[in-house]
């Protein structure tokens, strides 16, 4: 009698013993899952802040090169005085577009950007070499279409259009007047009779969450009365 409730006694130790087990598996996978979970969030975060950190600095590339360009061009910058032929054929004077700058606006999904446009003649090579015409200049135009901002050359009368820079949202120049020492929002050299001493350009370039904003300022050589 004694034996047999001893032995009743092991039995349910033991069927304890396996319940603890049990509680213990289910325990150890509820962290695993718990852990796995984590390091699947922070994983997906960390890919999140990758992609965002390498559109950001498209966003910065794309500003280096449209300001690199421009800035270029503009160091050629050149007040033609002379005459070459139009697109049509005639006799023109080739420096009747010296710089114009329109100030213009468009909507995007709601939002007001600046969408300027701006013109000038610039010599198509340095003014160090020899044999330099008339023809040599060329007019560049910049302006936006949809998001991608278009340089046009045009030289001896043919176009040329490259695209300098995608995902730009907005394009807005303002010119310093080094008479009214005040800076404009559009140049019409018809009316002020002289260049503006500087330009300032900025950019506004689409990234994630948050549209970044790039500006410099460019001196213009040759610049002042015409």
């Amino acid at each position: 009698m004694i034996k047999q409730q001893s032995h009743q006694g092991v039995a349910g130790n033991a069927s304890t013993k396996n319940g603890f087990t049990l509680i213990e598996i289910l325990v150890s996978f509820s962290i695993v899952t718990i852990v796995m979970g984590l390091l699947y969030g922070t994983f997906r975060s960390t890919i999140k802040t990758a992609e965002k950190i390498d559109q950001d600095a498209d966003a910065h590339r794309i500003a280096r090169i449209v300001f690199y360009q421009l800035t270029k061009d503009l160091s050629m910058f050149n007040q033609s005085q002379g005459t070459g032929s139009s697109s049509t054929g005639s006799a023109t004077p080739f420096g009747a577009l010296r710089l114009i700058g329109e100030n213009r606006s468009r909507f995007i999904d709601g939002s007001n950007y600046s969408d300027d446009t701006i013109a000038f003649v610039s010599l198509s090579a340095p003014p160090v070499l020899q044999g330099f015409s008339e023809l040599d200049r060329a007019e560049i135009h910049y302006s936006l279409s949809e998001e991608s901002l278009i340089r046009e050359v045009k030289l001896r009368n043919k176009p040329i259009k490259n695209e300098v820079g995608e995902s730009v949202l907005g394009l807005n120049f303002r010119y310093f007047d080094g008479k009214k020492r005040e800076w404009a929002d559009e140049w019409d050299p018809s009316l002020t009779n002289e260049m503006p001493l500087a330009m300032e350009v900025t950019l506004i370039v689409k990234a994630p969450f948050k549209e970044k904003t790039f500006k410099t300022t460019v001196g213009i050589p040759l610049a002042g009365s015409l």
